[in-house]
């Protein structure tokens, strides 16, 4: 596993490439960013358009590592890592848009329906805190079941590109039971390396982003560091899959 680590710099390509999603990176969530730091201000009317055009400048980057994720899958030594094609790319992150909103669609009616139902019940008995506990958990276990099937739904997503890849948790369960040590292991390097960026980025927008140049380079450092991060997720995405 620790080719997860070193295996895109075998790519002589690599520093181009990295550098071209790094750049697509940056702008598209510098804007995102930029549009979250505006709602509390005189200039929030402006947050929905940068909002919008930082998810469709970042379309190409995630389009990018689902290609990249797919090559991988073919390859067993010796990585390269794909060409950027924009228009392909640009396709692929909508699809990946596409199938993510289904998924989070799904899960809201699903939440939205239980949740009146615990509350409806809860106040029948008079137990509020049932209905909380009831709720919280409503919440809780199936967001704990998609982030641990996550690898498994991106392979799928990945090698079919379908809008309802998301959906697929038989097949997924199907995959992972293939090699469920390899899958854990990839899982759990996964999990503890994200969590770890996405507090390092946490940290940097709570620390800095309060104005335009502070926004910038706590996106700077952020992007620089996800960089890394998200070509690590690629080959831990492939290889968790012995299908």
């Amino acid at each position: 596993m620790r080719e997860a680590f070193n295996y895109m710099f075998k790519d002589n390509m690599f520093r181009q490439k990295a550098l071209t999603y790094f750049g697509f990176a940056f702008i598209g969530t510098f804007f995102i960013n930029l549009a979250n730091s505006l709602q509390a201000t005189k200039l929030a009317v402006f947050a929905p358009l940068f909002m919008l055009a930082g998810i469709i400048i970042m379309f190409i980057p995630s389009g990018y590592l689902v290609h990249a994720i797919k090559a991988l899958i073919g390859q067993n030594e010796n990585f390269i890592l794909p060409a950027f094609n924009f228009k392909n790319n640009f396709v692929t992150g909508f699809k990946f848009m596409v199938a993510v909103l289904i998924l989070s669609l799904i899960f809201g009616i699903v939440f939205a329906i239980g949740a009146v139902l615990f509350s409806i019940i809860g106040s029948l008995f008079a137990m509020k805190i049932l209905a909380v506990i009831g709720i919280i958990l409503l919440a809780a276990i199936p967001l704990l079941i998609i982030l641990y099937y996550t690898l498994s739904l991106n392979w799928i997503f990945a090698t079919t590109e379908a809008f309802t890849s998301f959906l697929q948790f038989k097949k997924a369960s199907g995959l992972i039971k293939n090699l469920p040590g390899n899958y854990n292991k990839c899982f759990w390097i996964f999990l503890l390396i994200n969590l770890a960026a996405g507090i390092i980025s946490g940290i940097l927008l709570t620390v800095f982003g309060k104005g335009l140049f502070g926004i910038a380079f706590a996106t700077f450092i952020s992007v620089l560091i996800s960089l890394y991060i998200a070509f690590v997720n690629v080959y831990l995405t492939a290889k968790s899959i012995k299908a």
